[in-house]
């Protein structure tokens, strides 16, 4: 109930917001219970306790045998050494969650402040669309996407390519996905001003007939010699992905299809008002969905990379209904409308995360607030796998066999032992 709290004030602020034009102290007080909200948490989201896991795994970096050794095929190198670092400054996992949801928000409202004329309500997509994949679960991308929005493309934008291109290498690092992003750039190489790639005919059937070749190559071909000289973990990843996690989701391709008309309409209804930034976002957003085609047919890998060019709409989108208030009282049913779609995505992904979190509730409304100030509730409202039970601390373990503690945990224990630092 507490996200959906937030949730309804974030749209009320928006509300607001639109009526009476930006103000700087709703947009702060929104930002600090957004960080204070995302740095409490426990135990929730998808990869949560994974990378808890991860985090009580990887050795400080004074205990490494040398300090070049890397052979944690999980993680990126970047994240390795990050929290290789973090280890060795006795830097507790709730506190590292902590610094990382202070510097995320702080890159998201770099870029906001650049891109965005509707500040609160570009925060309220974000929450919406963006806060429950990323802030709350997958950490690693989170970090290459926010240093890819607050830093790389700014950057890029401004013509300073060497930083721009060291940003876009160290969030690869983080996330190797991130390399995609910085290889399709450089059609935009010459910055908002004037972009390498336009709406001619000829470039958009050039691109259409780009994709269609991909698709085919990645639905048809063996790609796994190649693959197999990729460096590790690279290549055996994409090598599982192609052979054995193909899906596509439907759902997914209507999601972004919307968003893309939408954009698309406001686009055209002030395309003599944008400036040269906006348009370079709407190019930019409109070759992410390019990119999404190309790998559709396996829906983790296409998600993975379209969202470094899809996450611009949460400033983008914003923008475009801030550049069609002229049409008065027909923008109003539109922005009341977006607003009702973004809360309806967040109250979607909200039941989609009780299912996959196994929760034994699903009613989105009853979806728990969990904090470090009270860790031991989460084993009351969740299953929790018993790998997971080391890095969580259980007294109880050890004292009783496998199918015991399995009971104990589905009858809510009520004895559990406090959280210990790493």
């Amino acid at each position: 109930m507490v996200r959906l709290i937030i949730l309804g004030v974030l749209l009320a602020l928006s509300v607001y917001e639109w009526l009476r034009g930006p103000s700087k102290a709703p947009y702060w007080i929104a930002l600090g219970g957004l960080f204070a909200f995302f740095a409490l948490r426990y135990g929730q989201g998808q990869d949560y306790l994974n990378y808890l896991s991860i985090y009580a795994t990887v050795k400080p970096l004074n205990m490494l045998p040398n300090y070049f050794l890397y052979s944690f095929n999980k993680i990126e190198i970047g994240f390795f050494y990050l929290i290789s670092f973090m280890r060795m400054c006795h830097v507790h996992f709730s506190v590292f969650v902590a610094l990382l949801s202070a510097g995320s928000l702080l890159l998201i409202d770099r870029f906001i402040r650049k891109f965005s004329p509707l500040p609160v309500l570009s925060l309220t997509c974000f929450f919406a669309v963006y806060s429950l994949t990323y802030m709350e679960s997958g950490l690693r991308q989170l970090i290459a996407l926010c240093l890819m929005i607050g830093w790389a493309l700014p950057d890029w934008l401004a013509e300073k390519r060497l930083r721009s291109a060291l940003v876009f290498c160290i969030a690869a690092t983080m996330h190797a996905s991130a390399l995609l992003a910085l290889a399709v750039l450089l059609i935009f190489f010459h910055g908002e001003q004037r972009a390498a790639w336009d709406w001619k005919p000829k470039w958009v059937a050039l691109c259409t007939g780009l994709v269609l070749i991909a698709m085919l190559i990645i639905n048809f071909v063996n790609l796994t010699p190649i693959l197999q000289r990729f460096p590790e973990p690279y290549g055996s990843v994409l090598i599982y992905y192609l052979r054995t996690a193909r899906s596509f989701s439907l759902l997914a391709l209507v999601n972004r299809l919307i968003f893309l008309v939408i954009i698309g309409a406001l686009t055209f209804r002030a395309r003599d008002r944008l400036t040269a930034r906006e348009w370079f976002l709407v190019k930019f957003y409109a070759v992410g969905f390019l990119v999404y085609l190309t790998f559709m047919s396996v829906d983790l890998i296409a998600s993975r990379t379209n969202v470094y060019f899809r996450i611009v709409e949460f400033a983008l989108l914003p923008a475009l209904l801030y550049r069609n208030r002229d049409l008065n009282l027909k923008i109003a049913p539109a922005f009341a409308a977006i607003l009702a779609m973004l809360g309806f995505i967040y109250v979607k992904d909200v039941r989609a995360i009780m299912d996959f979190g196994q929760y034994f509730r699903t009613n989105p409304t009853e979806y728990p607030y969990i904090t470090i100030l009270n860790p031991a509730e989460l084993m009351e409202v969740r299953y929790i796998p018993v790998k997971f039970e080391p890095y969580m601390n259980q007294a109880a373990y050890g004292q009783f066999d496998f199918v015991e503690y399995y009971r104990r945990v589905l009858r809510k224990p009520s004895i559990t032992s406090p959280i210990l630092p790493y």
